[in-house]
Order: structure tokens, then C-alpha cells, then sequence
């Protein structure tokens, strides 16, 4: 295992007011040599301290004894709305350490019915595109994964643990420079 994606958390708007909610395993040193911190965002009216609140979270981790721990940002954007999420990636972005790496879970419509220039225009060091929804793979997925070629950032394919995965597309995809792999989201039992 090189890298773990650990689910540490939502934040939620409730009654007007946005709220860090902590879920996951507890802060604690781990061995993997890189970290990241995957937080669920419902909303992208995020105020600075929240933001600061997720960037404490990942100093925890560090002081933990962890080397290397980046974020990743949980936001279901629909193609349209890239635009504004590109804004919020660049405000989170700007709080960041230059030593942490940020990474976003993508939607597999991004790249074949939104704009590759402007996912490529991302501020991000990786695109996590996912083939899942909730359990399930996605019907049809691999219709979506040519567009994925035109893509100039690094990116990986967020599979579910127990779903579909066609090896022949893990050869397509490694044409491409940016690809780094695959990431298996593990399901709990139940």
C-alpha cells in the first residue's frame, strides 16, 4: 500500500451555519507513506473557518507522525457548475501549506459532457474520477473513460470495492502520462 484515502469528515450546512463534522478513524500515526485526508463538502459557501478547521485536522495528522498528508475534497459539481468550484478549489487551494497536495473526487460526466480544458485548469495535484456511485458501479461506466485521455492533470479512477473494472481500460488510461492508477473505495459491512 503507498497511499491511504481516509474519510475524516463533512462539512454541512445546517440552519445557516456551516459545521465540520469529524467521522473516520481517529487522528493516529499510520504506515503508509502518504496520507490523505478525503473530507465530504455538501456546500461550497464555506466560511474561512471551516477551512481552517480542515487544515487543523491535517496538522493533527502530521504531529501524529505522518509524513505526508494531502486533502481531498469530496464535491459532487455538476458539469455546469465547475466554473464555481474551481473558484472554491482555488480559495482552499491559497490556506494550503505548499507541502500539502490537494485532491478532488470527480464525477465521471466531467470529462465527457463538461469542459476537459477547464478540469484541466483545476488548482488540484489529483483527480480522483469515480466509477461508483453510492455501492454500485456506475451502468455503463467505461462509455465515460475515453474522455479521460484528454485529460493533462494526474489523475486515477475511484472504483468500489466488490464493483465492475474492465483491466483492458487500466491499459488504455496508462497511455496517458497523467494517470496514476486506481483507488478502491472500501465498503463497510452491511
Amino acid at each position: 500500500m503507498s497511499e491511504l484515502y481516509l474519510y475524516q469528515g463533512e462539512i454541512v450546512r445546517q440552519q445557516g451555519k456551516a459545521r465540520l463534522w469529524s467521522k473516520g478513524i481517529p487522528v493516529s500515526r499510520l504506515k503508509a507513506p502518504k496520507l490523505w485526508l478525503s473530507i465530504r463538502v455538501t456546500t461550497l459557501d464555506i466560511p474561512e473557518p471551516m477551512l481552517d478547521a480542515m487544515l487543523t485536522l491535517r496538522e493533527k495528522w502530521v504531529a501524529a507522525g505522518n509524513q505526508q498528508v494531502g486533502i481531498q475534497i469530496d464535491f459532487d459539481a455538476a458539469s455546469y457548475q465547475l466554473d464555481k468550484y474551481a473558484e472554491f478549489l482555488s480559495r482552499v487551494r491559497n490556506k494550503l501549506p505548499k507541502d500539502c497536495p490537494l485532491s478532488v473526487t470527480g464525477l465521471l460526466d466531467w470529462a465527457k459532457t463538461g469542459n476537459v480544458n477547464q478540469l484541466n485548469q483545476l488548482p488540484v495535484d489529483e483527480l480522483v474520477v469515480q466509477t461508483y456511485q453510492g455501492r454500485k458501479t456506475v451502468t455503463n461506466y467505461d462509455a465515460y473513460l475515453p474522455a479521460l485521455l484528454g485529460l493533462t492533470i494526474p489523475f486515477r479512477v475511484g472504483l468500489v470495492q466488490h464493483g465492475e473494472w474492465d483491466k483492458q481500460w487500466q491499459q488504455r488510461l496508462s497511455q496517458s502520462p497523467y494517470y496514476g492508477g486506481e483507488v478502491v473505495f472500501l465498503l463497510n459491512p452491511g
